[in-house]
């Protein structure tokens, strides 16, 4: 997995500083198993050298390592752990330095400590947790630092938010047990607050020689020799746990059963490796419901689009959110219009949310299908806003002014729609983009909403009940998407965790 981990501080001196980096760096050669000292470019060791001799003059505050890099090493994957203060690689230390500066100025937490996630394609997507250290010769007698974890993959970085906040408090909870013993070692000793205060009360010469003092480093502050090498060793196993645990998976639904393809050598763009990818991926796929090539030879989006035609931009509109939110979708018709329709909006949710059943001999409810479809003969439940009901008139019954289809449901659509709703009717709209495309510009956005829905339901499963809007947001979702959120979450593990 190549995230960069970093530790940054709030410098009294010198403002926001990043003291302390933890960079993957894995070989490709699979042919050589000599084990290495190092697996990753020799260009990085030679820029290290360079560096040492940029870096500015820093204090007590913003130092920690200087030239000094730890190394660890994990053969079986020929992946390096490099450590060190700054990172070797000069564009990631530019981005690093650009997030350090916001993760402890303006993108703060409500109550400033805390996570958030913040950034762009161009410089990179960060998770940034800050939290703040007893200090007593700091100003405020707390030194505010945090922790960033910096991909290029937004989507994979979300999807990690639980592991990576859950460990990152765990080396939090323990840097703070540190300060707070020596805190209250040197308070009991020496209290700050009433030295301040009688200085404050004397002549200026002595209030400036207290101000003058230099920010004390982080090993003194936790008054803990090798506090470096224990957050390198935590950096190593956050970063070598996640690369065995999660892997980037290609959207199987975009890919042609023709496509031949092997995980073992799969490569992501520059600087993504998928490591470990050699586990079998399992997919909730129910073997029971029929492809929709076996029920039409009709491009699911031609469906959609004939029948959106035939409802009309309203009632198309109802249907399409009943299908989003997880209402029963119920189709009532002759049997081969009944099935192309069904199936047509089936390809709107994920494929582990659909519970189908066609040519049904008397009504089911929405315990046991989501989407089903019986004759007119077979007696059905009242307009209810629980059941979106689609009726379908043989064309030789209806009149010159009826209409062949009728959505016929008493829920009342929200003041906002759902994000992916109203991008759907966008797509629709666009005559530019032929059935074809379209059906994959599908399948993409389908996958996006669906791992925003499985970073919500992962966060439930790991006990976080409360208010879940900022990491919607962060996703990219808002509260007009909880229920749609919450409907395909159905499709996914009870406990995550």
């Amino acid at each position: 997995m190549n995230a960069v981990i970093a530790l940054c501080t709030f410098c009294e001196m010198h403002g926001p500083k990043v003291i302390f980096t933890t960079q993957t760096y894995r070989s490709f050669d699979n042919q050589n198993t000599e084990k290495l000292k190092f697996y990753g470019p020799k260009e990085v060791l030679r820029q290290a050298q360079a560096l040492f001799s940029e870096l500015q003059p820093n204090c007590e505050g913003c130092h920690s390592l200087g030239n000094l890099k730890y190394l660890s090493n994990e053969h079986e994957t020929r992946t390096s752990f490099l450590s060190a203060q700054q990172s070797l690689m000069q564009d990631i230390r530019a981005l690093l330095k650009h997030a350090c500066i916001r993760s402890l100025s303006c993108e703060v937490h409500p109550g400033k400590e805390g996570v958030c996630y913040f950034g762009d394609e161009s410089r990179g997507h960060v998770l940034s947790h800050t939290f703040s250290l007893k200090d007593a010769q700091a100003r405020g007698l707390r030194r505010w630092c945090s922790f960033i974890v910096f991909m290029r993959d937004k989507q994979f970085l979300l999807n990690m938010w639980p592991f990576f906040v859950d460990n990152l408090k765990e080396i939090i909870r323990e840097l703070q047990d540190f300060a707070e013993k020596k805190y209250n070692a040197e308070e009991a000793e020496c209290p700050q607050r009433v030295v301040r205060l009688s200085t404050a009360n004397c002549g200026p010469g002595l209030q400036s020689n207290t101000n003058n003092k230099q920010p004390r480093a982080l090993s003194e502050i936790t008054n803990e020799k090798h506090v470096f090498v224990r957050i390198h060793m935590w950096f190593v196993w956050i970063l070598s746990a996640g690369a065995r645990h999660f892997v980037e998976i290609l959207p199987m639904s975009l890919l042609d059963d023709e496509v031949n393809f092997n995980l073992e050598h799969l490569e992501t763009e520059e600087g993504f490796t998928l490591v470990n990818a050699k586990s079998p991926i399992n997919l909730s796929v129910d073997s029971r419901i029929p492809d929709f090539n076996e029920i039409s030879n009709l491009n699911p989006m031609t469906v959609l689009r004939n029948l959106r035609r035939a409802l009309g931009h309203n009632q198309f509109r109802q249907i399409l959110y009943a299908v989003l939110i997880g209402i029963q979708i119920l189709v009532r018709g002759p049997p081969l219009q009944t099935l192309e329709s069904l199936y047509g909006l089936c390809s709107l949710v994920p494929r582990a949310c659909q519970r189908v059943k066609t040519h049904a001999q008397e009504y089911m409810d929405s315990n046991m299908c989501n989407f089903i479809s019986v004759d007119t003969s077979v007696a059905v439940p009242l307009p209810c806003s629980q059941v979106c009901r689609l009726d379908i008139l043989p064309v030789e019954h209806a009149g010159d002014d009826t209409r062949t289809h009728v959505v016929r449901w008493t829920g009342v659509l929200p003041s906002k729609l759902p994000t992916l709703l109203i991008k759907l009717e966008k797509s629709l709209d666009n005559e530019k983009l032929v059935d074809s495309v379209l059906k994959v510009h599908f399948s993409t956005l389908q996958e996006e909403w669906a791992n925003i829905a499985k970073v919500v339901h992962a966060m439930h499963g790991r006990g976080h009940r409360g208010d879940l809007t900022s990491l919607m947001i962060s996703l990219g979702a808002g509260p007009q998407d909880k229920k749609l959120l919450d409907a395909w979450s159905m499709g996914l593990p009870s406990n995550p965790a």
